[in-house]
């Protein structure tokens, strides 16, 4: 399978925000996850593990519909990718590890008085207060 293009198209605006007619649009990936960018004013831009997700959330029970514009096209004989739910679970690499603090920062150290005195929540090795 490749990649398909839709849009959504709100027959009854319930929010009152989006309007009606299409409000945005989007595309499945071939592991079947879908982004998906919103109309308006304010275009967002959102990503969602599927389709179902998608209508779950902003179908409103059929006042918003999934419109393909592209074809359901078959299996890509090319494409090799095993089916997400066959992979095994990889949690996050720690990528962006704070170092501890070397040495204290004059400027920016607690200072007594503050509303917030006492120890630093459960879990923290060191904290900063800066005003």
């Amino acid at each position: 399978m490749t990649s398909r293009r839709f849009r959504l198209i709100r027959h009854h605006d319930v929010s009152g925000v989006s309007g009606t007619g299409p409000v945005a649009e989007g595309v499945q990936f071939t592991d079947g996850a879908v982004a998906l960018r919103w109309y308006g004013d304010y275009p967002t831009t959102t990503v969602w593990d599927g389709i179902e997700s998608v209508v779950a959330i902003h179908g409103h029970g059929g006042a918003t519909v999934v419109e393909w514009i592209d074809e359901e096209q078959g299996p890509d004989p090319d494409l090799k990718l095993p089916p997400r739910e066959t992979l095994p679970p990889r949690p996050w690499p720690d990528l962006h590890s704070a170092p501890e603090p070397q040495d204290p920062d004059p400027l920016h150290q607690e200072r007594g008085g503050g509303s917030s005195g006492g120890p630093p929540p459960s879990g923290w090795s060191s904290y900063r207060v800066f005003r």
